[in-house]
């Protein structure tokens, strides 16, 4: 059993991922999600951070549809994807199957590939990603322990 906080979560992300609205979770909508964060930040479509992240968001996708018992090419309801997630997280398999996409992520957040994250930066990231600049500030601000505004991406990864 989830907490209610955990499970508003979690139908929080399931509505950030059904990008068509329809209800339903597929591997298209995992990598229309990719598309509109590579978009956001301008990382261009072919490029290889792109690629990366929409590889990482099928493997999210295949990773839950997995612990739902449901084909890599089927689809996941609301409740598939909220005890999936729970079962991740409860089996120690949230780092398999959100970790690529993660990986992903923060490689498009550091634009120039120097380690570091600038507020800006996180902040364009996590707006696409469905979060307010309020709670992407507060997460920035969080994990930049020293305070010098700039975040290193080895922490942000860090468990």
């Amino acid at each position: 059993m989830i907490t209610d906080a955990l499970r508003a979560e979690y139908e929080h992300r399931f509505s950030l991922y059904d990008t068509d609205g329809d209800g339903y979770l597929t591997a298209h909508d995992f990598t229309e999600r990719a598309r509109v964060l590579t978009d956001a930040v301008g990382e261009p479509e072919g490029s290889a951070k792109a690629q990366a992240l929409a590889a990482g968001m099928r493997n999210t996708f295949e990773e839950l549809a997995a612990l739902a018992d449901v084909e890599a090419a089927g689809r996941l309801d609301r409740e598939q994807f909220v005890a999936a997630f729970a079962r991740a997280g409860a089996s120690g398999m949230l780092g398999r199957v959100v970790g690529p996409s993660v990986a992903a992520t923060v490689a498009l957040a550091d634009a120039d590939g120097d380690g570091v994250v600038s507020l800006a930066d996180f902040t364009a990231v996590h707006r696409a990603a469905g979060y307010s600049a309020a709670q992407a500030e507060a997460a920035f601000r969080a994990l930049d322990q020293d305070g010098d505004g700039r975040l290193q991406v080895d922490a942000w990864q860090a468990p």
